[in-house]
């Protein structure tokens, strides 16, 4: 069943975050999908206050695959540096 995860960075450095995840984006996902990568979107929210990072998947089993990966860790981890606070949740989608 596909998947879609979203990650919630509080911030109040809205632009570090967005250029680390523009940066992870472009270089392993849009350049060399991982297996079971559907799409990616990045979220800024309307008062600058959090960014958002939204990929869907083909199974929670691929998506955990890649956040295992030493890439993911390192652009969350940097993220994490300049958040002040980091939500997740994974969402089954539905028709």
């Amino acid at each position: 069943m596909p998947v879609a995860h979203l990650i919630q960075f509080t911030t109040t450095s809205p632009d570090d975050i967005l250029t680390q995840l523009r940066a992870y984006a472009e270089r392993e996902l849009d350049r060399k999908a991982p297996k079971g990568f559907l799409t990616s979107r990045i979220l800024v929210r309307a008062d600058s206050k959090s960014v958002a990072f939204y990929t869907e998947w083909e199974t929670e089993e691929f998506l955990e695959d890649t956040r295992d990966s030493a890439p993911w860790e390192a652009c969350m981890d940097l993220n994490d540096i300049h958040a002040s606070g980091r939500e997740e949740a994974t969402y089954k989608i539905t028709r």
